[in-house]
């Protein structure tokens, strides 16, 4: 079965698109922090069953938000530890 998406296309109209699924990551993460540890199409298939989506999105663009929170995630811990450095108590 292929999900109609391909890097660098845009997703099928009635599948979620990268916002919304970065969102659903973000509110399914806060609920079962061990989604990080898990292969995108098992994401994908829980953000569905746990409603934090209607439709299931291709694995790509779950691996790709997953990259962008953990991203996101570093150079906020990144931050912490520079503002430490600068202004130690």
């Amino acid at each position: 079965m292929t999900s109609g998406y391909t890097p660098g296309s845009m997703p099928e109209k009635d599948q979620p698109g990268f916002d919304q699924i970065l969102g659903a990551l973000r509110e399914g993460l806060n609920e079962d922090p061990q989604l990080k540890e898990m292969p995108a199409e098992e994401v994908a298939r829980r953000l569905v069953r746990h409603g934090h989506l209607e439709r299931e999105p291709p694995p790509p663009l779950v691996a790709e938000a997953l990259e962008g929170l953990e991203a996101e995630e570093q150079s906020l811990q990144n931050d912490e530890l520079s503002s430490e450095d600068a202004n130690p108590t």
